[in-house]
């Protein structure tokens, strides 16, 4: 948390540290207000995006990538808008993991930054209905000039495999897709949710046989959340039950007294 601290509110420049803690502040009020903007109400259930893209002027960008701040400042969005999700009871449209990239807009000048809702498939953004061609979006100005660029290429998606180590030694299972299920071998008798597929583990009679529900986003990180019984910790910090975590992919997070670790595969490690 202090190296994040550090990135994100540097010291040494006062300006840069202003301008990087303002782009923070108004960042993520935008976010917020582009994902308000689309909620649904329905039957007493707030349903948002789970995807949005933080649009920055090419000089900004590059400002956070010299302080190598940009992946941190995705993370800290990221983060937040996942507490939201609790803290408001709001669940994202079709249960996808809440993913936020920040990007380069040519369109956007130094003192501008956009937040833009995207597809879960990280496609174009979402428009309005038929008959206008407005993108939904939220644009705040900071203040500067700039000559901004392109935005940022979509990261590929790896192929994982789960690494298990327990009293019983060290298990490795290949992972298909890049959404699972985790839990005790066998059946609940509830089918896995859409685009999920459930991985059966040798984990003691007290893990439930859904117990940790994992998604990979962006290709480097995972979002685990703990949807069982027993206990779970992410490094030393308890993930509780319907709470739900973001981790760089490899990352270790145990279930009970096993230590689990989803890692790219070794064939496409660089």
């Amino acid at each position: 948390m202090g190296r994040l601290l550090d990135l994100l509110f540097p010291v040494g420049d006062p300006q840069r540290k202003r301008r990087t803690s303002e782009l923070i502040e108004l960042g993520l009020r935008a976010l917020r207000d582009a994902r308000d903007a689309r909620a649904v109400t329905t039957g007493g259930a707030t349903l948002v995006p789970s995807r949005l893209e933080l649009r920055l002027a090419q000089i900004r960008f590059d400002e956070l990538t010299e302080i190598g701040a940009t992946r941190d400042v995705e993370y800290y969005f990221n983060d937040e808008l996942m507490k939201d999700l609790k803290a408001r009871r709001m669940r994202t449209f079709g249960d996808q993991p809440v993913y936020i990239t920040v990007g380069i807009d040519r369109a956007l000048q130094a003192n501008e930054l956009q937040a833009v809702v995207l597809s879960p498939a990280q496609a174009e953004p979402e428009r309005m209905p038929a008959g206008t061609s407005e993108v939904f979006d939220r644009t705040t100005v900071m203040g500067h000039d700039g000559v901004p660029l392109a935005p940022a290429a979509p990261r590929p998606v790896l192929r994982c495999r789960l690494v298990v180590r327990s009293a019983n030694g060290v298990r490795e299972v290949p992972l298909e897709g890049t959404h699972w299920i985790l839990g005790r071998r066998g059946a609940s008798g509830r089918p896995a949710p859409q685009g999920y597929t459930k991985v059966d583990l040798d984990l003691p009679p007290t893990v439930s046989r859904e117990q940790a529900r994992v998604d990979l986003v962006g290709g480097d990180r995972l979002r685990i959340e703990r949807i069982g019984k027993a206990p779970m910790h992410l490094g030393a910090e308890a993930i509780g039950e319907g709470e739900n975590r973001l981790a760089l992919l490899g990352a270790a997070f145990t279930i009970e007294d096993c230590e689990l670790m989803i890692v790219a595969d070794a064939a496409q490690r660089g």
